[in-house]
């Protein structure tokens, strides 16, 4: 299956690109997409789990990461994950 995982602020720093499609097995979690993009992007689990208030979307349902984690993409969902917006 496909999705495609979209980087915004900090991440996309991190991942040098703003959105990118990936391909999953079946069965794939969000947690194995992670491993995935740690893979590709190393450090990239690590700013994700250091981002208090991070956001994933996935499909058209919002999570945060500990629930994020166990959900699983459909084929063709866009993965978002958006981190805590600062400023005034």
């Amino acid at each position: 299956m496909n999705v495609e995982v979209l980087f915004f602020a900090q991440l996309r720093e991190l991942a040098g690109v703003r959105q990118r499609t990936f391909t999953l097995q079946g069965s794939a979690r969000l947690a194995d997409l992670l491993d995935i993009l740690d893979a590709e992007y190393p450090g990239f689990r690590r700013a994700v789990e250091s981002l208090d208030g991070l956001r994933v979307l996935i499909g058209e349902r919002e999570y945060g990461l500990e629930e994020a984690l166990e959900a699983a993409p459909a084929d063709g969902d866009t993965v978002v994950f958006l981190p805590p917006i600062a400023g005034g």
